[in-house]
């Protein structure tokens, strides 16, 4: 199972376009995606993002570097790629993680109660799960709701889909998590809360993260 998390994904693709251009220079050089200026007709004098596969200029290449340093790095949603009007192919492959949720109508529906507990979720909520990193690896605890338990089939899908979320390199610390978030996630009311959202087939799923 494919995993894009946007809009990474689709700064990369955006790259791949771009640096068929680079053959190893550029007479016409592309555009910074990050901040639109124009990169070194050279593609190793450009610097590599730390957040994305793609090359960006020197200067944006050294404010990365300040940002990480600061941890304040800027999120992808505001890089220049974004603002200049650039068409570009939609993603159509593998599931796609965005900060859009297009079914919050779910959460206005209908409510059931968990077994011991009182908090509400909604009646078609099939499975929530928590993971904590305990400083070497991810564990994940999984509760059904209600009294059925998923079908085989679908239990089987949500496993395919935790384990190659986990596979992400966002996700390979606890650190590159937190930075995944601050520039790729939907920011809340609190500093050390973000949102991400997926649709499939059979599934809407919510992801939560406290940092």
């Amino acid at each position: 199972m494919k995993i894009n998390v946007f809009p990474r994904s689709l700064l990369e693709q955006m790259w791949k376009e771009d640096e068929q251009r680079f053959a190893p220079d550029a007479e016409n050089p592309p555009l910074c995606l990050r901040c639109g200026q124009r990169l070194d007709r050279r593609l190793v004098v450009n610097a590599l993002s730390r957040y994305a596969d793609v090359h960006i200029c020197e200067t944006c290449g050294t404010d990365e570097a300040l940002r990480d340093a600061y941890g304040e790095p800027l999120s992808l949603w505001d890089w220049r790629a974004f603002s200049c009007g650039r068409s570009v192919e939609p993603l159509n492959e593998g599931i796609v993680l965005t900060t859009t949720c297009n079914f919050s109508y779910i959460y206005n529906g209908p409510k059931q109660e968990f077994p011991l507990s009182s908090c509400e979720h909604p009646v078609s909520e099939l499975t929530y799960s928590r993971s904590d990193y305990n400083g070497h690896r991810w564990w994940t605890n999984w509760y059904h709701s209600g009294q059925e338990r998923p079908a085989p089939e679908l239990a089987k899908e949500i496993d395919q889909f935790t384990d190659a979320l986990f596979r992400l390199p966002e996700f390979r610390t606890l650190d590159t998590m937190k930075f995944f978030c601050r520039t790729s996630a939907q920011p809340t009311n609190d500093s050390t809360e973000f949102n991400l959202y997926a649709t499939t087939e059979h599934f809407y799923i919510w992801l939560r993260f406290l940092l």
